[in-house]
């Protein structure tokens, strides 16, 4: 088993240091190739770079992915529910005062550590900080006695006299762009940090909140930025490694960037792995070959091209799913198998929830200043539509209106027959332009079609650019 990728590196995040791992992640709502690529690129890059990088996903693994995951014995990337920077990730604990010490040791504990002393009550909730000019007012009037007893005596006191309580409090896991607002119009230069339940949890420089490190991201099977993790524009984009259509993400300095006409993101990192002399793990290759068998339909869709095929059979061998002296056609007929299994574990209506079905595959793009989300779902027969067109219907209208669509359509598509049928919702006219014809039970027949990205999104972008 690979260990690179499998670190639960934000089971509780960390204030970011120069060594933090560089996140490899697909897009939202990830599905097979989109898992399958961030697991075999990261594995690579670990393998051939000197950097250190942790595979991600933004959403939970469909039922397809899951069943891969589980045939090949590889754990499911992190979650990443975003890259925003947030106060933790800039805070330090700074060493703290209790009530009842001494002005004495506030002293003592400025003067070692150069920053403002933190003061906590018996259940470690911040009072407030003392600063060194706050202890110079503390004093001032026995500074000017001529009596070294009356300094001694304001030594003595308790730390909490010369509390300044007027500091603005962060909580660590706020978003550092929603309180720089705060931050720029306070006074001060250093502000305590709680945690959930109000609690120490460091302090924080304005000059970090200001100028904050960014995450470094690898994009795969992505380019984006609407199909990108949350909080992207926060982050640095170091490489994108696609094969969609490209509309990119604004970068500051040039980036290593790929995108090539191939059915499947994991079958660019399978020939990046080639090319650099490497073999993959038996379970890394297994998970890649179910991403290339995944989004080329077992190479029936029309994205389906000859390196597809190539690298599936290049990624099967590693995988040991035939024995070394078989031959290629003796080894396509085992991944096939592979395939039509893989399929048929993520194919179906039967009683899985609408939201789960119109939510777990859908992509966003922009047409026009509009937004339109095209969602997809596999079945073996489309009998399975009758019983759920009402439900679905209704869940694809909320997605709409819950993500403010122009136009939402679910593309439910027969994996054995390979034809699709559309359903829409949102604005009727933005539906009513698309060149398919409308069937008995509301439905929009697409025969032949398969491909969201070859097939429907372009003739979608064409139908909606007419209306513009």
């Amino acid at each position: 088993m690979y260990d690179s990728i499998h670190t639960d590196y934000h089971k509780s995040r960390k204030p970011m240091k120069p060594s933090e791992p560089i996140l490899v992640i697909g897009h939202r709502n990830p599905d097979m190739d989109a898992i399958a690529s961030a697991v075999g690129y990261a594995w690579l890059l670990n393998h051939t770079r000197p950097e250190h990088y942790v595979a991600g996903r933004t959403g939970q693994v469909n039922a397809q992915t899951a069943f891969a995951l589980e045939k090949f014995n590889v754990s499911a990337p992190a979650i990443e529910t975003d890259v925003h920077n947030r106060v933790e990730d800039v805070s330090e604990v700074i060493p703290t005062l209790h009530e009842g010490q001494t002005l004495l040791e506030a002293c003592q504990l400025i003067a070692r550590t150069r920053r403002p002393a933190p003061v906590l009550d018996s259940g470690d909730k911040p009072l407030g900080l003392i600063t060194g000019a706050g202890l110079f007012a503390t004093f001032a009037d026995a500074l000017s006695s001529t009596s070294v007893l009356a300094l001694a005596k304001e030594f003595d006191r308790p730390a909490n006299t010369a509390v300044d309580a007027t500091s603005l409090v962060l909580r660590a896991n706020e978003f550092v762009q929603d309180v720089v607002p705060q931050v720029l119009r306070n006074d001060h230069d250093d502000f305590l940090v709680v945690d959930s339940h109000g609690r120490y949890a460091g302090l924080c420089r304005k000059s970090a909140l200001l100028s904050p490190p960014h995450r470094q991201v690898v994009l795969v099977d992505h380019n984006e930025p609407q199909q990108a993790v949350p909080g992207l524009q926060e982050a640095e984009v170091t490489e994108v490694l696609d094969h969609h259509r490209l509309s990119t993400v604004p970068t500051a300095v040039p980036i290593r960037f790929q995108i090539e006409p191939v059915g499947s993101c994991s079958t660019l990192v399978t020939e990046r792995g080639i090319d650099l002399n490497q073999t993959f793990p038996a379970e890394i290759a297994g998970i890649l070959l179910c991403g290339i068998l995944s989004d080329t339909l077992i190479f029936r869709s029309p994205t389906a091209t000859d390196r597809d095929r190539a690298a599936a059979l290049s990624v099967a061998r590693m995988a040991g799913l035939r024995s070394a002296e078989a031959t290629d056609d003796e080894l396509m007929i085992v991944i096939a198998e592979l395939g039509n299994e893989l399929l048929a574990a993520g194919a179906g209506l039967g009683t899985r929830p609408v939201k789960e079905i119109v939510g777990t595959d859908v992509k966003y793009y922009e047409v026009g200043g509009s937004r339109v989300g095209i969602a997809q779902v596999e079945v073996t027969s489309f009998s399975e539509l009758t019983a759920r067109l009402n439900d679905l219907n209704e869940g694809l209208q909320v997605m709409a209106d819950e993500e403010n669509l122009a136009l939402a359509l679910l593309m439910i598509t027969d994996v054995v027959r390979g034809n699709s049928r559309l359903l829409a919702a949102g604005y009727p006219r933005l539906a009513s332009a698309l060149p398919f014809p409308h069937l008995n039970d509301g439905t929009m027949d697409a025969p032949g079609v398969v491909s969201r990205k070859k097939q429907l999104l372009p003739t979608v972008l064409a139908a909606l650019s007419q209306l513009a």
